[in-house]
């Protein structure tokens, strides 16, 4: 059997792994590198899924999160992609894919950089992947310290220059997920100016989230271990999925 073959398995288990797979499990995974990589990508991206009942709804997020370990930069398209159907509804499974994408492609740190901007810079992408790519952006701050100087720099441009209301909402929030404080000013002037959308991002939560006294940053969840995730995000057991525990 070949490698390919194995690790293809070991993946497709993940849809029955219940609430966390097991270490074996995901060290398997792990262990088979380059060779899970086009798995995990097909079985994070199959978002119907997310929509069956536990275990299966759960298998996206498992594959989302061992690809967030693995960081392949062939990850990033096909993710932001699915980003249009993962928000077609609203669920638990769906609510945590949701959440973990951009911080999964964000763990690819400055390899990820060249991508996310030209999908942000790409008027022919929906404002979804627009908002997921900048979110995604302000993750990889936080992994590669040395990609925050010009990261923040060409969120601030583009606020700065650009008329695009909903995507000048996205990087607000991008922003707001690193509490730039020191560009609060010129974040309330694009609000005053009518540059941003306020439904998207109204700017009392842009103000509250900048100004915010707390040290931790939203976009600091990036750094958290894989069994940290799930400690923290879940998924947690449901009524009708209580019997996966």
């Amino acid at each position: 059997m070949s490698l390919e073959t194995t690790a293809g398995n070991y993946v497709r288990q993940l849809q029955h792994a219940g609430l966390r797979p097991g270490k074996r499990l995901v060290d398997l995974i792990l262990a088979s590198g380059d060779a899970a990589i086009d798995p995990l990508i097909d079985l994070a991206t199959s978002i119907p899924l997310l929509d069956e009942k536990p275990p299966v709804a759960y298998a996206p997020i498992h594959a989302l999160r061992l690809l967030g370990e693995l960081r392949p930069l062939r990850m990033v398209e096909p993710l932001l992609k699915s980003a249009d159907a993962a928000f077609a509804d609203q669920n638990h499974a769906r609510d945590i894919w949701q959440q973990e994408m951009p911080q999964m492609i964000g763990r690819s740190g400055g390899s990820a950089v060249a991508l996310l901007w030209a999908c942000v810079d790409d008027p022919n992408r929906s404002a979804i992947e627009h908002d997921m790519a900048l979110l995604a952006l302000a993750y990889a701050t936080v992994i590669d310290e040395d990609v925050r100087e010009p990261v923040v720099a060409g969120l601030h441009q583009r606020l700065m220059a650009g008329n695009d209301r909903a995507l000048n909402a996205g990087i607000v929030r991008a922003m707001a997920y690193l509490r730039l404080a020191d560009m609060y000013g010129d974040v309330m002037a694009r609000y005053r100016a009518s540059a941003v959308d306020q439904e998207s991002m109204p700017a009392a939560m842009a103000r509250q989230m900048l100004l915010a006294t707390a040290t931790f940053r939203v976009a600091d969840d990036a750094k958290l271990s894989l069994w940290e995730r799930y400690d923290e995000f879940g998924p947690f057991p449901e009524s009708e999925d209580t019997e996966y525990q």
